[in-house]
């Protein structure tokens, strides 16, 4: 009879420490889950064929290029900008000129590929950093420049 007092507490004690643990888990999950809320992307898209504001406008290299898309992300500390365009230069004459004027402008190209199909570039200087896709556009004869601006 003392045995199955025992077994029986035994498995009390058991039951609660499982019960301890799943709630001590399910609190961390719960922290865990309102972190991520907090570091949610506030992304705020420019109306269609514009710049969104405070995207470096230099790094519009072809005064031609048609504005596809633009749009600011903000982090806690750095914001990046970034836009979309289209272009009838070739791949290889957009990434001409923005390593022309990567160098013009003494940023430090950290990073590149040229290709005839795709192309690009890493850059950054003092105030942020730059990344430039170019691609040629399938079936199309233009070309798609892609920029990104992350400020410090």
């Amino acid at each position: 009879m003392m045995e199955n007092k025992q077994k029986i507490l035994v498995g009390l004690v058991v039951l609660l420490a499982i019960a301890l643990i799943s709630m001590l888990l399910l609190k961390n999950n719960d922290k865990q889950n309102k972190q991520a809320e907090q570091q949610q992307i506030n992304r705020t898209d420019a109306p269609k064929g514009k710049i969104v504001s405070g995207f470096p406008e230099a790094l519009i290299v072809d005064s031609s290029a048609e504005t596809q898309s633009s749009y600011t992300i903000k982090y806690e500390t750095e914001n990046q900008y970034t836009a979309s365009f289209k272009t009838n230069k070739s791949v290889k004459d957009e990434y001409s000129a923005y390593m022309s004027f990567f160098e013009k402008n003494k940023y430090e190209v950290v990073n590149k590929s040229e290709g005839a199909v795709v192309s690009s570039i890493y850059a950054k200087d003092a105030s942020g950093e730059v990344n430039v896709v170019i691609s040629r556009l399938e079936k199309d004869t233009q070309t798609s420049v892609v920029v990104s601006y992350l400020k410090k």
